[in-house]
């Protein structure tokens, strides 16, 4: 893209001695004085000095001194002044000593609020330092961070809300100076959702003295009684044991407590200056099973995301319902030639708009951020660039495709669809291993695996080092998707978000046959030994033992009970674990064939029967911790640049496998698409082309609905939820003819359709359609 660069500062860059002095101001608190404990004290008292100001933490707003003097009241009451200024300073060092059920009135009685400046060196100018912005692969890209990006300018904009203006005038402006020059401080990115993170780092506080702050000990405090942290373990122990005893996963959500947190997070003060109260944040991670999955959805988007992102999906909740209806009928508008229902849409047009305007819950729009960006060798490179410096900009990101014109949400999700597919390339795995290869049954160029992609590990080397620089970038890349209601359709293994969750994963995760991924001996050893563990009796003598055990290593139904998955398996001759073993040489690498050693000198290291159990255990150290611990970390790491990783404790790993990856299956029958394909502009459930649709998707397999959902939506998966989150507005093409093909308007999940006369003829067209503009990428169109 031929792109303006930023306006920089001419000269050289000041010294660290030329640059003046930064001052921030800080709220500090000057306590009342200690009240007389008796008539016997009150000399003392008048004599006493005045306490010195208390400065509260720079990312604290008015509110949260106000609730911080609330706290101080609450505790007055209760207990000693000493063990007040303890407490007291217990918070200065980020430990909360109370927390209060709501924000209410408070007593300033004595005290004073206000502030003390802090003198600190100005920051550089984002790249002052090293005299460059960015690497070369980003030359080619354009990051615009403008007001007026496509979005924001497209049919889809509602007018200002009454009593408010613009900001300062932009709209004549060049692109040049519109855009902005970032700031950053060595190679950290600026943080801006301080209140999120300060809200979910007390989870992990340590308390004075080193000793952790354990989940038990934060709930007594919500509540100030140690009958709280006993109904907890005792709710964990009952959880436990919950698959044994049948019990199904939603009878354990509590009604009530789902209620009260929707209703506390009804509340947008509280929200978005992080005055919730501490089990708001706290309780749904200790016990996730008590709300459902949507509270605790609400809860990240609300709270964990920056402010500026829990208004816009508050908006979302509110009116969200509005603005796709407003997209509908303006589309409907658009192709309508009868003067009076033009008459009818406009009127309703305007009732939208003005209902969203007036709305107490409508606020405006977030600002974009427009990243050009160019398909091919260089799209990886390119998108870590975007990553990186989008990071701290709290905006909506917008991708626009060299070369293409269209722009908006349908682009944006198809920029995820094409970085998750570059990341699933063979050859690209190859140069940077990532994940585990695959037994390339399908004769794909990508990774396609049963259970998922799983996580190749590594040895120590620049291999890994670039691999775990990937995973970095992909971790930022998934947390931007989430941020703005985003999934990239990358098929990750729910193992692999165990792992992001701190789980411990044992032998029975190791690769077994039928799952199409390298590896599978390990999991045909891992069952051998297991079984050898179960049926050895524990009163037999260190040498009786021994030779049970190679007795069994004798027995000729070894591949019947351990290498056949299915029936076609069973047909062969029959072997011994040693006869096994030996033909395929098994030894203490890491596939148990090839890769890396397992230990010093594995290669040369046969496995038998005496020694395969410490061959499973090194396997599965090496695949579930030594091997992939550099990359999980930098996977959160990743996350946790975009919002705090502690937030997604709150969800199990295969809610955390949809929410980032989308459904794994697209199912639906008849009833659920009569319910989410909406026949418009004159269609009906009667007609015969919408029949021709629904009859059509019934009969397609898995591969073309994924070719389906791209088309009409420019991501191959459903959403979270499935179908009952998705919807497609039907139209009928006027302009078309018979022999015309289907077209699609992503960016509002709206399909047109041509009068066909029979459902050959859609489906000789719609197929078509859907191979030759898979994701509606522009350039592969013109290529063909």
């Amino acid at each position: 893209a031929a792109a303006e660069e930023p306006m920089e500062p001419q000269g050289d860059a000041p010294s660290a001695s030329q640059r003046p002095p930064q001052l921030e101001a800080r709220f500090c608190l000057s306590p009342p004085e200690a009240d007389s404990a008796g008539s016997g004290q009150g000399a003392a008292a008048a004599t006493s000095p005045r306490a010195s100001p208390i400065a509260l933490p720079a990312t604290w707003n008015l509110l949260k001194a106000m609730q911080f003097l609330q706290d101080q009241h609450h505790l007055r009451n209760r207990t000693a002044m000493s063990t007040v200024a303890r407490e007291v300073e217990e918070v200065c060092v980020g430990v909360s000593p109370c927390i209060v059920q709501a924000l209410q009135k408070v007593s300033l009685e004595n005290w004073s609020l206000g502030y003390v400046l802090d003198v600190g060196e100005m920051p550089m100018l984002f790249g002052a330092k090293d005299g460059a912005c960015c690497t070369s692969p980003g030359a080619s890209m354009d990051v615009d961070t403008s007001q007026g990006s496509p979005r924001r300018r497209s049919s889809d904009e509602l007018p200002p809300r009454a009593g408010r203006s613009p900001g300062p005038g932009t709209a004549g402006r060049p692109a040049k100076k519109r855009r902005r020059t970032q700031q950053a401080s060595g190679n950290s990115p600026e943080v801006p959702d301080e209140v999120a993170r300060e809200m979910y780092l007390q989870f992990t506080a340590e308390a004075p003295g080193g000793s952790a702050t354990g989940p038990q000990r934060l709930i007594a405090r919500c509540g100030d009684n140690t009958s709280v942290t006993d109904a907890i373990e005792l709710l964990h122990l009952l959880k436990a044991q919950g698959p044994s005893l049948g019990v199904e996963p939603g009878l354990w959500v509590s009604s009530k407590l789902d209620r009260k947190l929707r209703y506390q997070l009804e509340d947008p003060l509280s929200v978005v200056s992080g005055t919730l109260p501490l089990w708001a944040t706290t309780l749904p991670r200790l016990c996730p099973f008590l709300f459902g999955l949507k509270t605790r959805k609400m809860l990240l988007k609300y709270t964990a995301l920056g402010p500026s992102f829990a208004v816009h999906w508050m908006q979302e909740n509110k009116v969200g319902s509005f603005l796709r209806r407003r997209a509908t009928v303006q589309t409907e508008l658009n192709a309508q030639t009868d003067p009076r229902k033009i008459q009818e849409l406009s009127q309703e047009l305007s009732n939208i708009e003005e209902h969203v305007v007036k709305s107490n819950f409508w606020l405006g729009t977030l600002q974009s951020t427009l990243v050009r960006m160019t398909k091919g060798e260089e799209l990886l490179q390119q998108s870590d660039v975007a990553m990186e410096l989008v990071l701290a900009s709290g905006n909506l990101v917008e991708v626009q495709f060299d070369g293409e014109t269209g722009f908006g949400s349908a682009v944006t999700q198809s920029f995820y669809v094409e970085v998750a597919q570059v990341l699933q390339d063979r050859d690209v795995n190859r140069r940077v291993p990532m994940w585990v290869e695959d037994d390339d049954s399908t004769n794909s160029r990508f990774l396609l695996s049963r259970r998922g992609l799983l996580v190749r590990p590594l040895v120590e080397g620049p291999g890994r080092d670039e691999a775990v620089r990937r995973f970095r970038f992909l971790g930022r890349l998934m947390g931007q998707a989430l941020r703005e209601g985003f999934i990239v359709p990358l098929p990750l293994a729910e193992d692999f978000f165990g792992l992001v969750l701190g789980e411990q994963l044992g032998p029975s995760c190791l690769p077994r046959p039928g799952g199409g991924t390298a590896g599978e001996l390990l999991g045909i050893l891992a069952d051998f030994a297991l079984e050898l563990e179960g049926e050895a009796a524990p009163s037999r003598s260190p040498e009786e033992l021994r030779a049970w055990r190679r007795e069994q290593a004798e027995l000729m139904d070894f591949r019947e009970r351990f290498l056949a998955h299915d029936v076609a398996d069973v047909a062969g001759e029959p072997m011994s674990f040693n006869q096994y073993v030996s033909l395929v040489g098994a030894c203490f690498l890491e596939t148990g064939l090839s890769g890396a050693q397992l230990c010093p000198g594995g290669e040369g290291i046969p496995v038998t029967v005496d020694n395969v159990r410490e061959f499973v255990e090194q396997a599965t150290r090496f695949w579930f911790d030594a091997g992939i611990s550099a990359q999980v970390e930098a996977f959160r790491a990743g996350l946790n640049d975009v919002f705090p990783f502690e937030c997604l404790v709150a969800f199990s790993r295969s809610e955390l496998r949809e929410m980032f990856c989308g459904e794994d299956r697209v199912e639906w029958d008849e009833q659920a698409l009569l319910g989410h394909l909406h026949p418009l502009g004159g269609l009906t459930d009667k007609s015969p082309v919408y029949k021709f649709l629904v009859a059509e998707l019934l009969e397609m397999g898995q591969a073309d609905r994924s070719r389906f959902l791209d088309f009409v939506s420019s991501c191959p998966r459903l959403p979270p939820g499935g179908i009952a989150k998705f919807h497609v507005d039907v139209f009928p093409d006027s302009s078309a003819t018979k022999q015309g093909f289907p077209r699609s308007r992503a960016c509002a999940n709206q399909l047109y359709l041509p009068p066909y006369s029979s459902k050959e003829e859609l489906h000789e067209r719609l197929h078509e359609a859907m191979h030759c503009s898979a994701g509606h990428h522009e350039q592969r169109v013109r290529d063909q």
